[in-house]
């Protein structure tokens, strides 16, 4: 759940592999820059996986964040809090 001045932030915690993931990362981030605050960010997993389609990626949500891994990579790529 999100305080309502709380805005979801991304935290990209691995280089983007090549320009294609690079502009989806940014996709990403200017996504989340103009969408209004969520009640509770699990609510923005089906458009990160709409960015990041299956089978090359996996998205997935915990008690309050949703995440991001490539599926050939147990290292998170990114994670929206």
């Amino acid at each position: 759940m999100l305080y309502p001045d709380h805005f979801p932030r991304l935290l990209i915690e691995q280089p983007a592999h090549d320009e294609a993931e690079a502009a989806q990362l940014t996709e990403l981030a200017q996504l989340l820059d103009a969408t209004d605050a969520p009640t509770d960010v699990r609510d923005l997993a089906p458009t990160v996986r709409g960015l990041f389609p299956e089978p090359v990626y996996l998205v997935g949500c915990g008690s309050s964040h949703v995440w991001l891994h490539r599926a050939t990579d147990p290292h998170r790529l990114a994670i929206i809090r």
